[in-house]
């Protein structure tokens, strides 16, 4: 290949005039690049630099060796050197050879650009001639070589990672920040860019742009650029600059380390210092798609080769840290020959630095492989790693659930000894897999399923841990979990037997309505032997009942069908007597649970339980007729054991007593009992009863249920103030508009039953009911029977009522 030249350097006047110009071009290279290939070659000596260098100064001046792209597509490669006096002795000389390479096309011999810095084939004199022919040789440079390589990146190890990490990023992005490498020595420089070169794929290293010295980097537009730590330039400031990635390897300050690790940059780096550059061409040959590898394929942003490369370095037995080692393990099935594996799988077995979660499930991958091809030799180290991260993923409760079953799945691969594999780690790693088929999702608890199958020993200890959690948490999240373990043996485990058959008997998501009949089926799962266990009987009731409480009915079936001692033992007593103390105030079944459970549980009923249950039963007998004269007494006496009372018995004692308290017949005395009690709650109870729909239709279709109401609402007037102010708002709000708006058969038939009454009652009616008369009566009545007046005679007419005037000896 022909590759035209140039020279430029301060020279003599002549026809191109004097001072700084070009002296040699090819006649091939076109002149319109020439303004833009000023801009490039020119050279500034470093600011410490002696005035007046001595020759063996001179040597040690940097050398600028440049790669450029030009405007229409071309490469200028171009070593410019200081050379002290021009012509006329003036000191600031510097000379530029370059030579103008194809957009496609390569250098002499395959030659990379880097590899011809300090080529023989260089010059710092200008030729004889005016139109030098094109260069057709470069002669390989002698000092960027292989060994020496070696011992530049050993030399730089704390940086070699880093540099590769942002080389890599040069390839990833057109916008990516400029490397600036900072050295002492220009020629540390150019070792940088052959060892960038070398990694990157052929295409990409022939058109890396660099310069090995710059005094003013930014103005450079290369994408690596060398300076000296004195260049003029805030290096540290730049080194926090996003457009820059500083490499100060001169003591001053580097950019800080990326965010996120690049694995492909470790193994990289891993591969030169093990002397091993060779790989990098290995893994960039063609049918491995630099970009797009296995570990980049399945989401792992790897970058170029990184699977490749680590597979291979794995293959040599280079020793890769965990982001490496993850690395060949995804790749290793698509990039791993035949002969590679076992040379592969000791490498990975064997470590060398912490393994990552992100590892374990790489490494679970290949557990057909390690249990194939791998020795017992070759993976103790695995096991023992593998011994330690079980005993860490099972203690975390919080951790990712996927490492901790591919360690499962991976112990089972390696025949691991159980002791070994998890026997450490058993209570924890036990406890971990519980939780999630009690509480994962489902697509965890299947995954669990699936880990669990070939462990029988695991899958018995968690077992154990359902039945504990049924027997004394939630059975309904177990029956939940057993729904993905259909096949598991649970002889022995009586709870996952009601479980399991509550989760057959409930599989289309709703309870059976009959939950007696349901908790029978369960018990018989369990199996006759268990029938009696008292933890038996309450895992099988929790699941009957779940969320919904239970209603008396249940209750009272419930209590009805099993023993004393069953139900006693199992603790349910008080879930029963809740039933009944929780029921709604017109539940019809909670009064015969109340009796139920006051004859069977009377000893083990806490005092307050107790008068509540006897309340809740003497509302019922209220309601159903049965309750014996002295009801009044018996409530009223017992209330006070009872507080505080449940609303709803409270509710539905007040309406029975109430009721009873205003039919037309009733027991002597009780009403009495009641406005001489004081009990705001029963009276009020009394008074939202008379006002209802209920004795207003009775007032209206009966005169005989009109007078006894007169006569009741007439009794003990002042004996009570709330009394007081209910029966006085009772006969004027509620009796009165009846009245006023019956028949005059009705009036008179209201009459006759007061006269049978006797007493002077018809005669009371009769001022009451005259117009304008009904205030002074109310007075008037108000006035007899106070607390002043004569202790009233027995009761007269429904028990209750005193005879007009008798309080006044009439």
């Amino acid at each position: 290949m022909n590759l035209p030249q140039l020279h430029y350097t301060s020279a003599a006047p002549g026809p191109d005039g004097s001072g700084f110009r070009f002296t040699a071009v090819s006649a091939a290279l076109p002149a319109a690049l020439l303004g833009e290939v000023e801009q490039l070659v020119g050279y500034e000596p470093p600011r410490d630099a002696p005035g007046r260098p001595t020759r063996d100064e001179l040597a040690v001046f940097p050398v600028a060796f440049s790669h450029n792209t030009l405007s229409d597509g071309s490469r200028l490669l171009c070593r410019t050197v200081y050379t002290g006096t021009d012509y006329s002795g003036r000191y600031g000389n510097f000379h530029a050879h370059a030579v103008r390479l194809p957009e496609d096309g390569a250098l002499p011999g395959g030659l990379l650009p880097i590899e011809a810095w300090e080529s023989p084939s260089w010059t710092d004199r200008t030729p004889e001639e005016r139109h030098p022919g094109p260069l057709t040789t470069l002669t390989p440079a002698r000092r960027v070589d292989r060994a020496g390589l070696i011992r530049f990146c050993r030399a730089r190890a704390d940086r070699l990672e880093p540099f590769l990490a942002d080389v890599r990023a040069l390839l990833r992005s057109p916008d990516a920040p400029q490397l600036l490498v900072v050295e002492r020595d220009s020629a540390d420089t150019a070792h940088w860019i052959a060892v960038a070169s070398a990694v990157l794929p052929r295409d990409r290293a022939d058109r890396l742009t660099f310069t090995t010295y710059t005094r003013r980097p930014q103005l450079a537009r290369q994408q690596i650029v060398g300076t000296l730590p004195d260049a003029d330039f805030d290096l540290a400031g730049a080194a926090a600059d996003h457009r820059y990635r500083v490499h100060d390897c001169a003591g001053g300050n580097s950019s800080p380390a990326r965010r996120e690790p690049d694995p492909w940059a470790a193994v990289a780096a891993r591969v030169w210092l093990a002397d091993r550059p060779e790989l990098f061409a290995e893994a960039a040959r063609p049918g491995h798609d630099a970009g797009h590898d296995a570990g980049h394929d399945a989401g792992h942003d790897t970058g170029p080769e990184a699977g490749r490369l680590a597979v291979l370095a794995a293959r040599e037995g280079i020793a890769l840290d965990a982001a490496g080692r993850t690395a060949a393990a995804r790749a290793a099935h698509e990039h791993a020959a035949a002969d590679d594996w076992p040379a592969l799988l000791a490498t990975l077995a064997a470590g060398g630095t912490d393994r990552t979660p992100e590892e374990w499930t790489a490494l679970a991958g290949l557990a057909g492989e390690f249990s194939r091809l791998a020795d017992d030799t070759a993976t103790a180290p695995l096991e023992r790693d593998l011994h330690t991260a079980l005993d860490r993923a099972a203690a975390d409760p919080d951790g990712p659930l996927g490492p901790l079953l591919a360690l499962l799945g991976l112990a089972d691969a390696l025949r691991a000894d159980r002791d070994i594999a998890y026997g450490g780690a058993g209570p924890a790693l036990t406890a971990r897999l519980t939780a999630v088929l009690l509480d994962g999702t489902p697509e965890d608890r299947r995954t669990v399923r699936t880990a669990l199958a070939p462990h029988g020993t695991l899958t018995a200890t968690v077992l154990d841990a359902l039945d504990e959690h049924a027997a004394t948490g939630d059975p309904g999240r177990v029956a939940h979990a057993l729904a993905e373990l259909p096949d598991a043996d649970l002889t022995g485990h009586p709870h996952l037997r009601t479980a399991r058959e509550f989760g057959v008997l409930t599989a289309d998501g709703r309870l059976r309505p009959d939950r007696p009949a349901l908790l029978d089926a369960l018990m018989k799962a369990a199996g006759a032997e268990h029938r009696a266990e008292p933890s038996v009987l309450r895992a099988a009731f929790r699941l009957v009942q779940g969320e919904r409480p239970l209603r008396p009915v249940e209750a009272g079936t419930l209590l009805a069908q099993l023993p004393v001692a069953w139900h006693r033992a199992a603790g349910l007593d008080e879930v029963f007597v809740r039933a009944a103390l929780d029921s709604a105030p017109d539940d019809r079944e909670a009064p015969d649970l109340a009796k139920a459970l006051l004859a069977r549980c009377a000893t083990d009923l806490a005092p307050r339980q107790r008068a509540a249950l006897l309340l809740l039963e003497l509302a019922g007998e209220l309601t159903t007729g049965e309750a014996q004269p002295g009801f009044t007494e018996r409530a009223l006496a017992v209330r006070p054991q009872a507080t505080p009372l449940e609303s709803g018995i409270e509710e539905r004692l007040g309406k029975a007593l109430a009721d009873r308290l205003l039919a037309e017949h009733q027991p002597p005395g009780e009403l009495r009992a009641l406005i001489h009690s004081g009990d705001e709650t029963l009276l009020r109870a009394y008074a939202e009863r008379a006002r209802g729909d209920g004795v207003g239709s009775a007032l209206r279709r009966s005169p005989s249920y009109a007078a006894a109401c007169f006569v009741a609402w007439h009794t003990a007037s002042g004996a009570d103030p709330l009394w007081e102010r209910t029966r006085t708002e009772l006969l004027a709000s509620v009796l009165k508009p009846v009245v006023r708006r019956m028949p005059a058969e009705d009036v008179d038939a209201l009459l006759e039953s007061l006269r049978r009454r006797g007493g002077g009652w018809a005669e009371a009616f009769g001022d009451w009911h005259r117009p304008g008369v009904l205030g002074r009566l109310g007075g008037r009545w108000r006035g007899r029977g106070g607390r002043g007046g004569r202790t009233p005679g027995p009761a007269y007419g429904p028990g209750d009522i005193e005879r007009p005037g008798e309080e006044h000896g009439r």
